[in-house]
């Protein structure tokens, strides 16, 4: 029986032409579908933080422009007025000592008080407070010790100094006070002024301009008078969930000051003292962030409104903004918690955009691909995830990138003839182009072009042999090109045409040496008649691979004989490869039997009886050697010729002898 090597293959009917005309036809829908191409994400972005109110960045560059505080504020917070208030204290949260016991100095000198016992903490002393039932107690290394309340209050006039937990120190101006609890909270009531001293160079460098200072000090008085709340134990905190405060000094493990309250913010604090922004006759609630990239985010008041915002846009900023434009590559695995549990990321999907600015603006839904299924996350969820500086933000499409890579319209891909769309399983994003198709999926963005794509595209595309892992890639021999996807390897070459490889037979055929081995693939795998294996043919033979037997190949004039008898309806699936035998002679076994080869016996299968009778004398090693004829049948005895003499098999008495 002759097998025509493409025949399974092409019963769907599918001619290149109609592979192309489907391709053409495909839409051309823009959109940001984006793998984790090689584990990570490129993203490029803008500005740092909400992007709501004030930019940081774009006041410090309004004042170098020449414009004034008020004029600054004024811009960023549209409707709201100049107004005063008084220095009143403020209840600020230290999160850093929230901790199960608070170790407590006097500054310099001078001594510290306790409002609760009038006790005394002298110079050089320590101070440690922990929870103590359901108040407080205090002990002085060496010294005394004493219980309290639920509160106690501690101040000096040097401010208080707070031993952190890595060894370092703040001082803090105004008084200490510390309240019980499984974790203590550790309050710093200190007057509005004096308080801004150490948030204004936390939140702007002290080398600024005046102007920009100024507008911090308002922006920020005017935050923490808004934020008030009697009803809790604090009024704010003193991490960027609030307003950042660094207190009056820090001071290294060895007590060594390292920073203090700087005299250009401290000067810009004095010169608005009292100065807040209003609205409706209440102080604006003026949120402000780093940079907002070039666009403001409206926010939840009336004058936090969205508009364009030039001066803290990329190329408009003051000389040092480094967060304008940003680049950075993010891991996929930051953004597994993100998943379901269990589940890792491998892509993200910008659904929608604010349309304001570069992008189409700041991110605002997304859908996060994971391995056990999509996510819908808010673009901010994706800032915190990916540890991102905004949501302002795009992830780098791996195809466009690819395609510059090659030339771009005037490469190899030629120009455009699709926009860039996902793939219908949504795990990858693909675009057409004159000379091809680029794909990008967790595999990386490759190319995939000529007779290798039509291939590809009529075994079903990324839902057929997976997503590309290479570029169409010419092989060692100069002969053919290959591209090797996620599911097997679909090889070229000018005489045998594009054909699909895949599984154990593609790992077979690597084991034999590819393309030099078996030479190339003459048709792509495919299942056997009987359905219970696969083969593909080669131009030196075949590999033929089942669950129970492997990936074997057949090649040669025992191929040829091995078709005569039936392919595996005959001698059944090859259970080894073609074994060389001393003497340029071959043998290949088969379920059913095998088939040997000799330069001077011919190709002749032995099985069954015969085989077992052959066997049990030593094989091709015996008396018989090789074999030198087929089975030859004469009524219920079958015969076969060896160099040293016949075996002859009995159908009615099951016995072979040997003449």
């Amino acid at each position: 029986m002759k097998r025509k090597k493409l025949s399974r293959l092409l019963a769907t009917g599918l001619a290149t032409g109609t592979v192309v005309a489907a391709l053409t036809a495909l839409p051309a829908q823009a959109v940001e579908v984006r793998p984790a191409v090689g584990g990570s994400f490129a993203i490029t972005g803008h500005g740092y933080g909400h992007g709501i109110g004030m930019s940081q960045w774009g006041a410090q560059s309004r004042a170098v422009a020449g414009q004034s505080y008020r004029d600054i504020l004024g811009f960023y917070y549209p409707g709201t007025e100049v107004a005063s208030r008084e220095n009143r204290t403020l209840r600020v949260g230290l999160t850093a000592f929230a901790n199960a016991a608070v170790a407590v100095y006097a500054p310099g000198q001078g001594q510290l008080t306790l409002s609760s016992s009038g006790q005394r903490i002298g110079a050089g002393q320590r101070l440690v407070v922990a929870p103590d039932g359901s108040g407080l107690r205090g002990f002085v290394d060496g010294g005394w010790s004493e219980n309290w309340g639920g509160t106690v209050t501690i101040s000096g006039p040097q401010g208080v100094l707070l031993q952190k937990g890595d060894g370092s120190f703040v001082r803090y101006d105004g008084t200490i006070r510390i309240v019980t609890g499984s974790k203590l909270t550790v309050v710093n009531d200190v007057p509005m002024e004096t308080y801004l001293r150490g948030v204004v160079p936390a939140e702007s460098p002290a080398s600024w301009n005046a102007e920009a200072l100024k507008a911090q000090a308002v922006a920020a008085r005017s935050y923490a008078l808004a934020v008030l709340n009697p009803q809790t134990q604090t009024d704010i905190c003193d991490t960027t969930a609030c307003q950042v405060y660094r207190g009056a000094e820090t001071r290294d493990q060895n007590g060594t000051t390292t920073w203090t309250t700087p005299a250009s913010t401290n000067n810009a604090i004095a010169a608005t003292a009292g100065e807040v922004r209003a609205y409706g006759g209440q102080v604006a609630f003026t949120q402000f962030s780093s940079s907002n990239g070039g666009w403001t985010v409206a926010g939840s008041k009336p004058y936090l409104v969205a508009k364009e915002d030039p001066f803290s846009g990329p190329g408009r900023t003051a000389p040092g903004d480094s967060v304008a434009a940003w680049n950075a590559t993010v891991p996929a695995a930051k953004f597994d918690a993100g998943c379901a549990p269990g589940g890792t990321a491998t892509g993200i999907v910008i659904k929608g955009r604010d349309g304001r600015g570069d992008y189409g603006g700041r991110v605002r839904t997304a859908s996060l691909l994971c391995t056990n299924g999509s996510v819908e996350v808010t673009g901010t969820k994706l800032r915190q995830l990916g540890g991102l500086r905004s949501d302002y933000f795009s992830i780098v499409s791996a195809v466009q990138s690819r395609y510059q890579a090659l030339g771009g319209a005037g490469g190899s891909m030629g120009p455009a003839v699709s926009g860039e769309a996902a793939t219908p399983n949504g795990l990858g994003a693909y675009q057409h182009f004159a000379g091809g198709s680029i794909y990008a999926s967790a595999a990386g963005a490759h190319e995939v072009r000529g007779a290798i794509r039509s291939e590809w595209a009529r075994l079903g595309w990324e839902t057929g042999l997976g997503f590309p892992t290479t570029g169409d890639t010419r092989t060692p021999n100069g002969v053919g090109y290959y591209n090797h996807f996620q599911g097997g390897s679909v090889y070229w070459s000018p005489g045998t045409g594009a054909h699909a490889v895949g599984g154990a037979i593609r790992d077979r055929w690597a084991g034999l040496g590819w393309e030099t081995g078996l030479g190339f693939p003459t048709s792509s795998d495919a299942r056997t008649p009987n359905g219970l294996g696969w083969y593909t043919h080669f131009q030196g033979g075949s590999i033929y691979w089942t669950a129970f037997t492997g990936a074997h190949e057949v090649r040669g004039s025992i191929l040829q004989k091995w078709a005569s008898l039936g392919w595996e309806n005959g001698l059944g699936f090859p259970t080894t490869g073609d074994r060389a035998l001393p003497g340029g002679r071959w043998f290949t076994a088969f379920q059913g039997g095998s088939i040997y080869y000799g330069p001077t016996t011919g190709t002749h299968a032995v099985r069954g009886a015969v085989l077992d009778a052959w066997a049990g004398q030593g094989w091709e090693n015996g008396p018989l050697g090789m074999p030198t004829g087929d089975e030859v049948w004469s009524g219920s005895t079958m015969s076969q010729t060896f160099q040293g003499g016949t075996l002859s098999f009995d159908a009615v008495t099951k016995r072979v002898t040997r003449s």
